[in-house]
């Protein structure tokens, strides 16, 4: 730690928490310190000096000698009072008392004190500040101290006569060599402060332009943002339209082919028709992300009994071609419960989870089931889609609901494909307010769970029909 901060880490422990928190304040405070923690170290050798020269002034230079010495009381008043400008006017009003005692038996107006007046508004502007109150408070103390020690004068006759002028002329080179090194002394610690003022400006300029580049940075992003999502709007028709084309060609190509005479163009137009299918679904997806993204997704909540919406999404697999003899069970648990959900999302969430579990998860049922589960305090109602295939890896669940991050080859269970099923079906359900989470399970299948907020029962919600 330099000696600045070793100085400041003690000065600091006589300034209040007030004045600290505030830089300006907690500057001027530490000049306070200084200047009462070092000053008397300098003003004491002159009485020292005097007494060495005048024993029999012994009560008088006791008075200087005491005045001065009371300067190191002050950063204790400062600790336990806090009363930080208060004790700045007293201060400098000890100090024109102990000039204007030196002066008057020491010299009068030839005192080798007087050097020491300069320092009162010097001090006054470190401790104060330059504000207008400020110095006609100060320019008061000096005109009223100054007129007292005339009218001491005036109607004294003259000055004591205590020290030869020889002598007199020691204590002139005494005195302004420590009045030079004290001022001296503030000036250089002031100096520092204002080199340290500059460094944090500078350090704050720098800041600033920093903050200007990455809010420019930021606008430039957002002005990408809004060109990519403007972009994705308008090829959505441009992209889906030949899809459909091929989708519904292939799909014509079948119907008119006979499988019997041209087994061959059967299987190629099948792979046609899903290839086509697969890749809308991959359009629709990166399409729905995009508007997530933008904040364009639109999203209507409402309760909604989940047990017929389940059986609904099962039954249309059951009669797709796809289950290659498959069986998809569905338990429901619900008691009838409503959830909180937009119907057409929460069918997308439950068709992409359950092509995941078809896609990877070659042998055994597909299981769904609905149940009441307790979630951060509330009840809510959870949909399970587990399969019987190799789980999901250690390594994909910090990565697994972030876009394009499929880890392939690494995994014994790719879930996500081309890396936006699960993302997107997390973004989906927070725009639902429901939760998307994964048990792995490694080698023993997979669990892929909906958490969604519920209500009453559908018995007591739903309007009974006429």
């Amino acid at each position: 730690m330099s000696d600045g901060g070793v100085f400041n880490k003690i000065s600091d422990w006589f300034i209040p928490d007030d004045l600290l928190a505030e830089r300006e304040m907690r500057t001027r405070a530490r000049m306070f310190l200084v200047s009462h923690m070092f000053g008397p170290i300098l003003g004491n050798v002159i009485p020292l000096y005097l007494f060495w020269i005048d024993r029999k002034s012994a009560g008088t230079l006791a008075v200087l000698a005491a005045s001065i010495t009371g300067f190191w009381i002050f950063p204790f008043l400062l600790k336990f009072t806090g009363r930080y400008t208060l004790l700045s006017f007293i201060s400098i009003q000890n100090l024109l008392f102990a000039i204007i005692w030196g002066c008057y038996n020491y010299g009068g107006l030839s005192s080798p004190f007087l050097p020491w007046l300069v320092t009162v508004p010097l001090l006054a502007f470190f401790y104060l500040g330059a504000s207008v109150s400020t110095c006609v408070t100060i320019l008061l103390q000096i005109s009223i101290s100054l007129g007292i020690f005339v009218g001491l004068y005036a109607f004294g006759g003259s000055f004591p006569h205590n020290v030869e002028l020889a002598d007199m002329q020691v204590i002139g080179v005494i005195s302004t060599i420590s009045a030079s090194i004290y001022v001296s002394m503030m000036a250089l610690f002031y100096a520092g402060i204002l080199k340290s003022q500059t460094e944090f400006e500078v350090e704050v300029r720098r800041h600033m332009e920093t903050a200007e580049q990455l809010r420019e940075a930021a606008s430039q992003a957002e002005r990408a943002g809004a060109a990519k999502s403007e972009f994705l709007a308008k090829m959505s028709h441009e992209l889906r339209t030949p899809l459909n084309a091929v989708i519904g060609y292939s799909q014509i190509l079948l119907e008119d082919t006979d499988p019997a005479q041209s087994p061959q163009d059967v299987d190629d137009l099948n792979r046609i028709h899903a290839a086509g299918h697969h890749l809308l679904g991959l359009v629709n997806a990166i399409l729905d992300l995009s508007k997530i993204e933008a904040g364009k997704m639109e999203v209507y909540i409402e309760p909604t009994p989940l047990a017929p919406l389940v059986q609904r999404v099962a039954e249309r697999w059951r009669t797709g071609d796809r289950l290659n003899a498959r069986e998809i069970v569905v338990r429901d648990e619900s008691a009838d419960r409503l959830a909180q959900i937009d119907v057409m999302k929460l069918e997308q969430v439950l068709d992409a989870l359950i092509d995941n579990a078809v896609r990877y998860a070659p042998d055994g049922p597909i299981e769904i089931s609905i149940s009441q589960v307790a979630r951060a305090g509330a009840d809510a109602t959870r949909i399970c889609i587990a399969d019987h295939g190799p789980g999901i890896a250690p390594e994909l669940m910090p990565t697994l609901f972030e876009t394009f991050s499929d880890l392939d080859d690494h995994s014994a269970s790719k879930y996500g494909g081309a890396g936006l099923g699960l993302p997107l079906c997390s973004r989906l359900c927070e725009l639902m307010g429901a939760t998307l989470g994964v048990r792995p399970h490694e080698g023993r299948g997979a669990r892929v769970f909906i958490d969604l907020s519920c209500e009453a029962s559908a018995d007591m919600a739903l309007p009974q029909a006429a």
